[in-house]
């Protein structure tokens, strides 16, 4: 890999995308099956169900900048020495990550273990969650610490840009494979998603050890893949106090920095609109009393859009540039968002969520183009996003985990809050029934932050040069100190 700052082979860029690809398996199942299998195998009720899950979101949301910080510190060089030093401060953090999610997911899925029947089922609940702080601790140190690498693996922006395509590429085609390989299991064993029992704990089991075994594989190909630069420690008495400060000195300087926030909105944007679609889509198919197949069929499709979408974005941004890219993904996005207030047929005196509004049509044809829009242009706004945080951290990267970590912090929780908002106003306002909620849901959940990735964008510099010139100018504390770098020293 030689300096950072050069080329990397293409070897070492597949990888890397490979880095993250256990979370992303594990990921999908926990949004698509978790409350089905909690709620339908082992009779959680719903209210239960769903508390289970938000805990898992809020020790996410915690976890991911507590992982940044010690990633940033290089904690286990601290414990264990010059030889996970030289592992690399942010493999080894991906490592313990890994190990978590693979220990913890799978049993998540094992049943009750004989433990429902005792003390109505408390001592299943403890550990159940448990289990699931730890998956979620696990997933979070994988996920900072393999965003973390990537300003580290290369100072070349469009270097910068290409990692991240490559991830989030592998990102969907995970996706694709989850809904592949439950489809099997559930065909297999004559089960459906309409008619999940309390026998079908065993394919629950079989999905979550079959995505394990998988993700396991693609994290050693990571691990023996990619060359993290070693870092050396020196441990002069009066060098370390300085440099201690220092680190703090500029993790407390980004929140000096307006682009930080800038960024910081727009990830968190980008995110809520890729999350609500993915939610909420589903949802929408069965409000409009769609088949099951299409339930299986549109997400597949939306992320085969996504993926596509992935592959132009390269293109886009040499020809046109980030902004430009930006304004017509989210434009795309968008005009599937207006395609829904005319095809329920919104008139301009309606109030929002009002319950006697139609449904709307049931063209499959156009649910399959609305779908391809809206998850193509979610899925290329939370690309472009993550390269603008790459930008945004630039060669400051002792930083970066903290700085992925604050981003991800504010998406975790405004998801939570966002999808909890929302249920609660179904039940409040769906009490006798609504036939078209969860479209206005996806016409304001996702069109707003549409249009907050358009504003953000653009309040942006026009050239990279210009954002690292004001961060140096106003000595935000961002860039690298001589304490610093003589504690931290990069060995090529």
């Amino acid at each position: 890999m030689g300096s950072g700052g050069g080329s990397i082979s293409w070897g070492q860029k597949l990888s890397f995308g490979t880095g993250h690809v256990l979370n992303d398996l594990c990921a999908s199942v926990w949004f698509s099956y978790l409350l089905v299998y909690l709620q339908y195998v082992l009779l959680i009720p719903s209210g239960l169900s769903g508390i289970i899950l938000l805990i898992g979101q809020i020790a996410d949301a915690i976890a991911t900048p507590l992982v940044g910080i010690l990633s940033d510190h290089g904690q286990c060089c601290c414990i264990g020495g010059q030889r996970l030093c030289n592992y690399g401060k942010r493999k080894i953090w991906h490592l313990i990550g890994s190990i978590c999610v693979i220990v913890s997911f799978p049993l998540m899925f094992v049943g009750c273990m004989g433990l429902c029947e005792h003390s109505n089922g408390i001592g299943y609940l403890v550990i159940l969650i448990a289990l699931v702080c730890l998956f979620q601790f696990g997933w979070a140190a994988a996920q900072i610490s393999h965003l973390a690498m990537i300003p580290e693996l290369t100072h070349v922006e469009a270097e910068r840009d290409e990692l991240n395509i490559i991830r989030f590429s592998f990102d969907i085609i995970t996706d694709i494979l989850v809904y592949a390989i439950a489809l099997i299991i559930f065909s297999q064993s004559s089960h459906n998603l309409s008619q999940v029992t309390t026998e079908s704990g065993i394919d629950f089991m079989i999905l979550a050890l079959s995505i394990t075994g998988i993700g396991i594989i693609f994290t050693v190909i990571f691990h023996v893949g990619v060359d993290e630069k070693p870092i050396k420690i020196e441990r002069p008495a009066a060098i370390m106090g300085t440099a201690a400060v220092s680190l703090k000195t500029q993790w407390l300087g980004w929140f000096y920095n307006w682009h930080f926030y800038r960024v910081g909105i727009l990830y968190t944007a980008a995110r809520l609109a890729h999350n609500t679609s993915i939610v909420f889509v589903p949802l929408y198919l069965q409000e409009t009393q769609q088949s099951a197949e299409m339930l299986a069929l549109i997400p597949l499709v939306m992320n085969i859009a996504g993926l596509l979408g992935s592959g132009l974005l390269k293109i886009t941004i040499k020809l046109y540039g980030k902004k430009a890219s930006y304004a017509m993904a989210s434009l795309m996005g968008l005009i599937s968002c207006i395609w829904l207030v005319i095809d329920t047929n919104l008139s301009e005196n309606a109030t929002t969520l009002d319950p006697l509004l139609g449904p709307p049509s049931s063209d499959n044809a156009q649910f399959y183009l609305l779908a391809s829009m809206m998850g193509g242009g979610a899925a290329m706004v939370v690309i472009l996003s993550l390269t603008s945080a790459a930008d945004l951290i630039d060669s400051n990267t002792e930083t970066s985990a903290f700085v992925y970590g604050c981003m991800s912090f504010c998406d975790k929780m405004s998801s939570g809050i966002v999808v909890a908002v929302i249920q609660g106003l179904h039940s409040w306002v769906c009490q006798e029934g609504c036939t078209y909620f969860y479209a206005q849901v996806l016409i304001y959940g996702v069109g707003i932050p549409f249009i907050f990735v358009i504003i953000t964008s653009l309040l942006g510099p026009k050239t990279q040069s210009e954002q690292h010139e004001g961060r140096n100018v106003k000595n935000y504390g961002t860039c690298r100190t001589e304490e610093a770098t003589s504690l931290i020293e990069y060995v090529h």
